[in-house]
């Protein structure tokens, strides 16, 4: 159990790096389109021998129509979530940008509750409500001449919702799909994807200072954050993978703060944790209402 709270740790340390390592490369000339390509392209060829050798991405290929329709939206959604959300970070701190785009379970209740018909627990509304109002107060206070922008904030929202819409397509795209395959497969469509939007959102400008920085996403935070989460999944919850990431927020503002000194003005962390705590108590309510549906089935 310690090694797993270990790798727990890790993955957080690895997704938290990752928007100050695209402010790194922002900040040496690159484009956020192409900081996103090369984030999914290194992340995508690591995996494809592992996934070609163990036929899992050759399974993906021979799934359903309907099931690869899903995982190219999903992956196109990824696509359009890296594009806003690192674009944002031009534009607003590290930790608000964090902290918005962290709002995604909202975004997934919302969408699932229009798309789905699955409306959200009453036990998580408190939670859900908290959240809002701190992003409200993020956004009110970056009107009023606080660190960032208006701008950057929806941004980093919008990034929020493709964000949510990519789990939800890759929910419904999964099923028994294996997961390197669906895996290395949405990565080159996202990858793709990318350099068809490109010429549209800030052209193919990299520079040899940036590559540094889009290394460190790919291995660290795609691979050594987000795919690591996902296999620990086979052995802690998916509620203990829901907390450890709530931390992110945190750990990226302290990666801004170590690397490059950039500060959170005092009102702006209060409202960025009071988003933290919001989407901590959507998550306790999400799982009370679990409990007690559980319950309920097994009278």
């Amino acid at each position: 159990m310690k090694n797993k709270a270990l790798l727990v740790f890790v993955a957080v340390a690895g997704v938290s790096v990752s928007g100050p390592m695209v402010k790194w490369s922002l900040a040496c000339g690159a484009s956020p389109v192409m900081i996103a390509f090369g984030r999914m392209m290194i992340s995508a060829l690591l995996l494809l021998a592992p996934a070609l050798r163990s036929g899992e991405l050759q399974a993906v290929l021979r799934a359903p129509k309907r099931q690869l329709m899903l995982a190219c939206a999903a992956g196109l959604l990824l696509a359009l979530h890296y594009t806003a959300w690192m674009t944002s970070l031009s534009f607003a701190s590290t930790f608000v940008s964090t902290a918005l785009v962290c709002t995604q379970p909202l975004f997934v209740a919302a969408l699932s509750g229009v798309l789905l018909h699955e409306p959200v627990k009453r036990e998580a509304i408190p939670g859900a409500i908290v959240a809002v109002l701190g992003a409200v107060s993020i956004g009110l206070l970056s009107m009023g001449g606080e660190q960032g922008s208006a701008f950057g904030d929806v941004l980093a929202l919008v990034g929020a919702a493709f964000i949510a819409g990519h789990w939800l397509c890759g929910r419904a795209a999964r099923r028994n799909l294996p997961a390197l395959g669906y895996m290395t497969f949405v990565y080159l469509v996202t990858a793709a994807c990318l350099l068809v939007i490109s010429p549209f959102a800030g052209g193919f400008q990299v520079t040899l200072s940036s590559m540094g920085g889009i290394l460190v996403l790919a291995l660290a935070c795609t691979l050594g954050g987000h795919a690591l989460m996902s296999y620990l999944l086979g052995f802690v919850s998916a509620d203990v993978v829901s907390f450890a990431l709530l931390a992110e927020p945190i750990g990226a503002a302290v990666w801004a703060l170590v690397l490059f000194g950039e500060e959170v003005s005092f009102p702006l962390l209060v409202s960025g944790i009071i988003v933290i705590v919001g989407l901590a108590l959507y998550t306790l309510g999400e799982m009370r209402a679990a409990k007690r549906e559980k319950a309920g089935a097994q009278r």
